[in-house]
């Protein structure tokens, strides 16, 4: 099944030099211009576009947010777990420690790991006492100043 897009409305701007036209889908909605002087025209810098790439009708995401909205074409391509950290600081409100986290479960091998590996990565951790040269020692701390 396709869904076909229609125009909901148009609206022209007071000069008359430009028409908006407003689909069903707002990703469809585009603008018209009659602006002859290219000086005028405002560009957007290519780095600055990400699409969205949306799953085919059918495919087993189609009831997720993914199917919705869409993975970003600059989340796809990334390839290790650096770059997506990177693209997690750039994109996200996450803690720089979380993105790391995030990305190590996308792109590296956290995605693996098993719920007892995790508890037994706990239990050596919790095995092994620290070692510092820190001593403690209880009773009167005596300071003395020199004039």
């Amino acid at each position: 099944m396709i869904d076909e897009t229609s125009i909901v409305g148009v609206a022209r701007s007071s000069d008359g030099k430009e028409v908006y036209y407003e689909a069903s889908d707002p990703k469809a909605s585009y603008v018209l211009t009659n602006e002859t002087d290219r000086s005028a025209w405002e560009w957007v810098d290519s780095t600055k576009i990400d699409y969205n790439y949306l799953p085919k009708p059918g495919s087993e995401l189609q009831n997720t947010l993914i199917a919705n909205h869409g993975l970003p074409l600059s989340f796809l391509q990334i390839q290790t777990v650096e770059e997506g950290a990177a693209w997690y600081k750039a994109n996200s409100k996450y803690p720089d420690l979380v993105c790391e986290m995030m990305a190590k479960y996308e792109w590296g091998d956290l995605r693996y790991k098993t719920k007892k590996e995790f508890k037994n990565q706990r239990k050596k951790r919790e095995r092994k006492k620290p070692t510092t040269a820190l001593v403690i020692k209880k009773g009167p701390v005596l300071v003395h100043f020199s004039n």
